[in-house]
Parts: structure tokens; sequence; C-alpha cells
């Protein structure tokens, strides 16, 4: 990154994300490969909710995590804010992924010895900001989420749904455009299922986020803007909500 453009998304119109011809294949042995993904390619515009789904198998993680930079693609590319992301160094890309992506898992992936808020702040103390900074964004956030009595329990003292909200507080709380979730509703119950989704759109219309949902589950896959449905590494069928 050369330049301070490069350190900011830039506002306005256009695609934010452009996947082009994307492929991945994986070894699996000796002179045995499993293509993943083949030939991919859709565009994703600014404060876009898209989901993306398909059978188990179908590439849905596999396409999350490229976006994401978490793995590098066998062939095609990947534009964010016109930059093709592979293409950075990796120190870059580590910076890039920490300023402008976030992630949602279906595993929540929280810090066990540390509290809620301080599980919200932790994306912000890894960017550098101060201890009082870092507490103070997490705690509106916390109230965002409705959990600010929850503020100083540790995970296991928190249920699946509240877990799920606070790894969520904590992809909101860097100001990232992107947020990926991956699965997020895999371990919850249809009640906070449907929660953890009314969140996401509420993340979406109100701060404008772009969200990128995988879910292998129809209903919640609906709820989106506009839905790419994967088959067997391809894609089989786009269309808006």
């Amino acid at each position: 990154m050369n330049n301070q453009d490069d350190n900011k998304l830039n506002p306005g119109e256009g695609n934010l994300i452009s996947v082009r011809n994307l492929s991945k294949t994986f070894a699996l042995g000796k002179n045995i490969e499993a293509p993943a993904l083949r030939g991919v390619s859709f565009d994703v515009a600014r404060g876009d909710f898209l989901s993306i789904t398909g059978h188990s198998g179908s590439g849905k993680t596999t396409l999350l995590n490229l976006i994401g930079i978490l793995d590098e693609p066998s062939g095609g590319e990947i534009l964010i804010n016109n930059k093709n992301i592979h293409k950075l160094k990796e120190k870059e890309k580590v910076n890039f992924r920490l300023k402008f992506v976030s992630f949602v898992f279906q595993f929540y992936n929280l810090i066990n010895n540390y509290t809620a808020l301080d599980n919200i702040a932790f994306p912000l103390r890894l960017q550098g900001r101060g201890y009082r900074e870092s507490r103070d964004k997490a705690r509106e956030i916390i109230n965002f989420l409705g959990l600010a009595e929850r503020a100083d329990f540790y995970p296991s003292m928190l249920s699946g749904g509240e877990q799920q909200r606070i790894a969520v507080g904590r992809a909101l709380v860097k100001d990232s455009m992107i947020i990926l979730a991956d699965e997020p509703t895999a371990h919850l119950d249809t009640k906070n299922g449907k929660n953890i989704l009314s969140l996401l759109r509420k993340i979406n219309t109100e701060f404008n986020r772009t969200i990128i949902l995988v879910s292998h589950e129809m209903e919640y896959a609906k709820l989106a803007d506009k839905m790419i449905v994967l088959k067997d590494g391809q894609v089989l069928e786009t269309k808006d909500l």
C-alpha cells in the first residue's frame, strides 16, 4: 500500500467487491486434486446484503475464505475497492484484513479468559488503539446489542445466542466496511438464529455495512437482498430477493 488512498475504502457508488473467474483446487494427495470453485464471477455493491447458499461441499466457505484473504485462489481474481487483494504483499494483506474486513464464524471464537466487553474491544487493540478508547467503543457496541448487563461476563457464562451476538459486536466494532458471516446460525436454535439474522440486517441498514452471509438454510439465505446459489463449485443461480 503505497499512498494515503490505500489506507481507506473510497466512498461513493459502484461495486465494492468484484469476483472474476475465481477457481480453487485442493491437493488431496499425489496427483489427486479436488476442485472446490470453478470459474465463479459476481459483484457486490456497497451496502449490499448478499447470501451465498448451496449444499454441503458446494464451495460456500471456500469462497468466503478467499474474499476474506484467509486462503489463496488457484486462478481468477478478487477486487475489493478496485484492488486485486491477492496480489498484495503478505504484510499488506494482514493490514487490509485488519482494517477493512470483519468475520463472524459459526463457532463463536470468543477468547475464554476475556469478558464480553473485552472480546468486543479486542480487534481495536489489534489495531493499536488504546485500552480506554477500545473499551469505550466496545461499551457503545454492547449497548447496541442489548447486552450491557453481560459486559463483565465471560463466554462460559453466556448462552450460545449471547455469545454469537458478542461475536457480531466484535465484527462491528472496528468500523470495517465488509462483514463476512460463515454459517453464523449453525449452532443456534431457530429463535436465536432469527435474532442473529435480524441483528445483521440492522447493522446492514443502520451502519451501511456490506454483508456476505454463507448459509445452507434457505430460510435465512432468503432474508438477504441478493442470493447466489452454488453447486459443485459453480454459480447455479443469482437472483434479487
